[in-house]
C-alpha cells in the first residue's frame, strides 16, 4: 500500500501545490483505503456477540467474558456517534476543498465541534485564507475520531480491574480518568487530603463516551491520535498504539506491556467497531 501511496502522492505533487498535499492525503487515504478486517467500521453496530467469541479463547474466565460482552455495544455505540460527526465533518470539508462555502449552519457546528474536541474555539477561523482553514479542518479530522475496539477494553480491563475496583463498582469508572474539581468523582485511598479524584459517572454508557473524548481531545493524547492514523489507513498496529498512549499511566512502559498481554490473552479479534 505504500507504494501506492507514494505514486499518488508523486501524481499529485504535477497538479497540486505541496502545502494541499499535506492537508488532504490523509483525507485522501480515507476514501481509496477503507478500514477492513479487524479494522472495520463499516459493520453495523447492532450485531450482537455472544459466547461464541471466545471459541478461540476457551482457557479465558467467565466473569471476564462477560466484562467483554457487556462493553462490546457500548464502545460501538460511542464509536457509531463519533462516526456521525466526522462524516459531517468530512462533506463540510470536500464541500469546502471544492471551492463552495462553508454556510452559517455548518460554522455554528464546527464551532460547537471545536469546542468538544479543542476545549476552545478560534474565532476568527473562517476570516483565514482557504489553505489556512483546510489545515485546521483536517487537524479536526484527527480528532473526530473512533478508538479501536480491542484497544478500548484493553484499557478497561487494566483500569477497572475487570468491572471489580472500587472505582468502577461506585462510579462506573472503567477508564480511571482523573478529574480535579472537589466532588467530580472519588477520591483515591491514599489522596484524601486534596489533589485529583477518579471521574465519576451516573452509567457505564456515560463513561466509554468520555474515556473516547478524553483521547480525541487532550493535548497528552496528541501522539496516539497521529499513530491511530497509521492504525486505521497505514501499516501500523494495536502494539504501537500501546506504545504512543505515553502519559495515560504513571507506569509508564510497564503500561503498554500490560495492554499487549491483555490484547493477546483475553480479547478477542474479529469485533467491530462500530
Amino acid at each position: 500500500m505504500s507504494a501506492i501511496i507514494r505514486t499518488v502522492s508523486i501524481v499529485m505533487s504535477r497538479i497540486i501545490p505541496k502545502s494541499l498535499i499535506l492537508i488532504g492525503l490523509t483525507v485522501l487515504l480515507i476514501i481509496f483505503f477503507p478500514k477492513t478486517g479487524d479494522k472495520s467500521v463499516k459493520e453495523a453496530h447492532t450485531k450482537h456477540y455472544n459466547e461464541n467469541l471466545f471459541l478461540n479463547k476457551s482457557s479465558i474466565p467467565g466473569t471476564h467474558k462477560n466484562f467483554i460482552l457487556k462493553l462490546i455495544p457500548l464502545i460501538q455505540q460511542s464509536n457509531h456517534n463519533v462516526l456521525l460527526e466526522r462524516e459531517r465533518l468530512l462533506q463540510i470539508y470536500y464541500s469546502f476543498s471544492e471551492g463552495k462555502k462553508i454556510k452559517q449552519s455548518e460554522k455554528k457546528w464546527l464551532k460547537m465541534i471545536e469546542n468538544k474536541y479543542r476545549g476552545e474555539t478560534n474565532e476568527t477561523l473562517f476570516e483565514n485564507n482557504k489553505q489556512s482553514i483546510l489545515f485546521y479542518l483536517d487537524e479536526l479530522l484527527s480528532r473526530v475520531e473512533m478508538v479501536p475496539i480491542r484497544f478500548t477494553l484493553a484499557q478497561a480491563a487494566i483500569e477497572s480491574g475487570w468491572g471489580t475496583s472500587r472505582f468502577c463498582l461506585e462510579g462506573n469508572a472503567y477508564f480511571g480518568i482523573h478529574c480535579y474539581k472537589p466532588g467530580c468523582g472519588i477520591k483515591a485511598g491514599g489522596d484524601q487530603k486534596g489533589g485529583f479524584e477518579v471521574k465519576s459517572y451516573k452509567s457505564v454508557q456515560e463513561s466509554v463516551d468520555d474515556y473516547v473524548l478524553f483521547l480525541n481531545s487532550k493535548r497528552s493524547m496528541k501522539n496516539f491520535r497521529k499513530e491511530r492514523v497509521n492504525y486505521f489507513y497505514g501499516d501500523s498496529s494495536l502494539w504501537r498504539l500501546a506504545g504512543s498512549i505515553k502519559g495515560y499511566s504513571a507506569i509508564g512502559q510497564s503500561y503498554q506491556l500490560m495492554i499487549e498481554s491483555i490484547l493477546r490473552i483475553y480479547i478477542p479479534e474479529g469485533i467491530a467497531n462500530s
